[in-house]
């Protein structure tokens, strides 16, 4: 369990100066909706996870309020990055075998969106599976790419 938090922190912290750098794609590991979808889930609590992911998806809607409390808690946002790491909102896309799915995305993030990548379009998302609720898992992008990746 402590490691998992060390891990989270130091994936955060190369959010938070990713910028500065440019975005670390090669970080993220190609991986599938579907296979993550198809994961046993926990009974009752969550459990943390802490993967970086490279998905390819279909977008299906464009960001909408939803509660981040409990990733943002998980994820411990260290009190100088506060501002720069806003998470108010998700977005819906839908994996390769139809099924669709709520993503937490950074706001930042999310102000692109329209502006670069129209509804039903593929995309590529790069990714933290940060953790499994009884729900299914629990993703924040952290960035993303118009078109699917031609490398899966």
């Amino acid at each position: 369990m402590g490691r998992m938090f060390v891990l989270l922190v130091g994936l955060f912290g190369l959010l938070v100066v990713a910028p500065a750098w440019g975005f670390p794609y090669d970080l993220y590991p190609a991986a599938s909706l579907d296979e993550l979808l198809d994961q046993p889930r926990p009974a009752g609590a969550v459990s943390k996870r802490g993967e970086l992911l490279k998905l390819s998806v279909t977008l299906t809607a464009y960001g909408t309020p939803c509660d981040a409390s409990l990733l943002k808690s998980m994820l411990r946002v260290p009190e100088n990055a506060v501002d720069r790491f806003s998470v108010t909102r998700c977005i819906t896309v839908r994996s390769a075998k139809g099924r669709s799915l709520q993503l937490f995305i950074q706001d930042q993030v999310a102000a692109y969106l329209p502006k670069e990548v129209p509804l039903g379009s593929a995309i590529t998302l790069f990714a933290i599976y940060v953790y499994s609720s009884p729900e299914g898992p629990k993703i924040l992008v952290n960035e993303f790419s118009a078109g699917a990746d031609k490398k899966q």
